[in-house]
This record gives C-alpha cells, structure tokens and sequence, in this order.
C-alpha cells in the first residue's frame, strides 16, 4: 500500500505514462482539445489523499499541470485514505463526483462495473505500445475489468527492510542477504536488549505490508496472484505456511507494543535507534526526515536492503503497490479531465514528485537521474518496468471491500493470539470467490 501520507494511511500502484501526443498537444495550453472532445479549459475538481510534505508534492504536480494548461483551475480537496471509499460512494451515489479522484484497484472495479468512469483503455493502448507502461501493469490497472479505467500516478515497492548503518555496525552485524541472516540479525539485536522491529499495528495497514513479501517469498508469486483473484481460497496449504511465517516472526520479533504505535512512532523509533528495523514501503526515505529529524540523510543516516525471502526455492517476485487516479464519466469537463489524467500518468507530471524523492515514476520514461538521491535511484531501479520482472500488487488494495477490511482487522487479531487457524476461518468466511 501506498499510505503514509496520512499517517494513519499507508501504501502501490503505478500510473500510466506520457507517451501520448494528446497529452503534449498543448505546449501553449488552453486552446487545445482533449481526447473527450472540447477545449482543456475550465474547472476541475480533484480528489487524493496526501498530506505533509507528500501532500506538498502533490499539489506542485498539480501547479505543473496549471502551468502546461493555463485556462485550467484545479480545486484539490485532501481527505484521509480510510475514508475515500465512503466520501466518493455518497458523492456518486449523489451525482456530484469529483472529476479525478484516487483510488486502488476494489474502488475502480466497483465503479467501472457501474458505468461510473471515463473509460481510458485508448489512451493505455498507446502508453503500452511506446513501453511506457508494460502490459501487466495496464492488467493491475484494469483491475479484472475488461477495460482500463484508472491510470497510475505513483508507485511503491514494498518488503523494504529500513535500518540505520551506525546501529548494524554496534551490533557487529553485516546486512543481511538471506532470511536466516535477517532472523539471525534480530536475535542478536534481542540479545542486546534492543527491539528488533518497529511495526505501527494501531494504523492496521502496516500489518499487511508485511504480509505481501512474506507470501511472494513462501508460496510464491503465481500463489499470490491466485489468492488475489479468488482463484484459490485462503485454506490453500501454501498459503496457510505463509501465514505460519507470519504469525512466527510476529511472536518472536514483533514489539509488546504493537498494536499501541502508529506509522509515524514506528518509522521514528527506527529512525532514533529504539528499534533496528522496520519493513515499509519506498516513501520512508521521505518521511523519515521530514516527521522524524530533518538532518538525517537518506543513504547515509538510514538505507535498506530488500526482505530475503523465507524460501529461496521459490522464485523472486517484488512486492509493489501505489496509487490510481480515475475520472467521473458524467463529469461536465471530459477534455480537461482526460488531460489531467494523461499527464498524472505522464512522465512529465511524475518527474515533478520523483525530484523530490521518497516517490517512484511508474512511467518507464522517468529518467533514473530524476531522483535526488543514489537512495532514490537505487529503489526505483526495483520497480518492474522490465515485462520479465514479477511482481506482486499489494494484496488487499486490489481486494478491496470487505474483505479488505476483515484482512486488517484479521491481522491485527493475529499479532495479538498468533492463531493460524483462528486468522485462515476468519479468512475463508468472508471470502467465498473460490468457493
């Protein structure tokens, strides 16, 4: 999941890029029409969920936009990631949506099944065939439609484990490579009288940003997507092992406190040696300074190495996630939507954020040099642009739903009993896709 923002949000997806001339038709701006007919002029209405500094570089993306079309005026309303789904329901159900709003994977699907969105799967078929996007990054987007409807605007790699060199170097400790490194590493942290993780269960989704990495690395990545299209259910054996890891490293590893420390107190009590490392998403190496202490230096105060998988029999798979933006099919400016939506999924609206760090261009044209950082530069150079790499969205987020919720709620029960079973019931009850 993409959702630190909020810091009691988190959070991957990928947005789609700028190959499209429509969207570099207008070097001059406000006389030019969009692909939905019309001149991009007007008013827009946009909603998301950054705030902080992320929000910040949202709303620069945005001035940018302003800039390339000087008749457009964009409104942006911030609200918080766990109430987007209910605040767009009632807005659509209402029929006052914004024009672009973000979402994951379950919110698109259960609008695009009612003829709510702009359909974009021109405007995919062009980013794919210039290799700005790869095709399994359009199927993430489409969510199991037959169409795309959303775009992807920033992505996230996952199973990043986020520590501070000084802290390994007292515990005499090299980086480790493979899963009984990484144990290995936390045992002697324990033996030392120093936490081993810093977690941020009180926010939920931390908890499931450690099960994407630990399924791709136990029942691996074909398993996963298995599970996240219903096509196994929770019950299936290798799933079942993967949360006997789950449930073994939360035991062991996990803090007392677990479920009494939000994202922030987590990345901060990482940042401030209080525990030895944390698992997070890409955008760490933003909000680590910018929440914690501003004169730590991504790179140098803290780094990270990737999650080692639990079996190395299976093969390697990235855990990834990120944000969509979609566009309201009744929206009264269609040219002017459909332009910002082609540039957020550009690689000129996405080299705005990326300058900044603590971010990823899903758009394969964003160059590596556009990060401020070798940090930066190093975790975008992980994210799949090559069709070959296999990749694992973040579980829940593609879900949705209910079943989003129960997962959370299920996970959260589950680093407080460790009970397999109890987790894999609650599971397989409210998750009948297979059945």
């Amino acid at each position: 999941m993409t959702r630190p923002s909020s810091p009691g949000r988190r959070g991957t997806l990928w947005v789609a890029a700028v190959a499209s001339l429509a969207l570099g038709l207008a070097a001059c701006g406000g006389d030019d029409d969009g692909d939905g007919g019309g001149t991009v002029s007007g008013e827009l209405r946009v909603v998301h969920n950054w705030a902080g500094p992320e929000g910040e570089a949202f709303e620069a993306v945005l001035a940018g936009f302003e800039k390339k079309y000087p008749d457009v005026t964009v409104e942006a309303e911030q609200v918080p990631f766990d109430q987007t789904q209910s605040l767009l329901t009632q807005q659509f159900a209402q029929g006052d949506p914004p024009d672009v709003a973000v979402g994951l994977p379950g919110i698109v699907r259960s609008f695009a099944d009612q003829n709510l969105l702009l359909d974009l799967g021109d405007t995919w078929d062009t980013w794919v065939e210039e290799g700005a996007y790869t095709e399994s990054l359009r199927e993430v987007a489409s969510s199991g439609l037959d169409s795309t409807y959303a775009v992807y605007f920033k992505g996230n790699v996952n199973g990043l484990i986020w520590y501070t060199p000084a802290e390994l170097e007292k515990l005499a400790v090299e980086k480790p490579t493979t899963w009984g490194d990484f144990t290995g590493a936390m045992d002697k942290a324990q033996a030392d009288s120093i936490e081993p993780l810093a977690v941020g269960g009180k926010d939920g989704w931390p908890l499931t940003q450690w099960a994407d990495p630990i399924i791709l690395g136990v029942a691996g990545p074909e398993k996963f997507a298995a599970l996240q299209r219903g096509e196994i259910g929770w019950d299936d054996p290798a799933i079942v092992k993967a949360f006997e890891t789950y449930a073994d490293v939360a035991e062991r590893y996990f803090p007392d406190n677990v479920l009494g420390a939000g994202f922030v107190d987590a990345t901060c009590a990482r940042a401030s040696g209080d525990a030895l490392f944390q698992n997070q998403g890409a955008f760490v190496s933003l909000i680590t300074p910018a929440e914690c202490d501003e004169s730590l230096e991504p790179g140098k105060d803290f780094t990270f190495f990737r999650m080692p998988r639990p079996d190395e029999s299976v093969p390697d798979a990235q855990a990834v996630s990120g944000d969509l933006f979609f566009g309201a099919a009744d929206t009264e400016n269609e040219a002017s939507t459909r332009a910002l939506l082609e540039y957020l999924g550009s690689a000129e609206g996405q080299s705005i954020w990326a300058e900044r760090g603590g971010y990823i261009a899903p758009n394969a044209e964003v160059s590596r040099d556009t990060y401020p950082t070798a940090l930066d530069r190093e975790i975008a150079g992980l994210w799949p642009s090559d069709p070959s790499v296999a990749a694992g969205y973040d579980l829940d987020d593609w879900i949705g739903g209910e079943i989003q919720s129960t997962y959370t709620q299920a996970l959260q029960q589950l680093v407080r009993d460790y009970d397999v079973n109890a987790f894999i019931a609650a599971m397989t009850d409210v998750d009948t896709r297979s059945q």
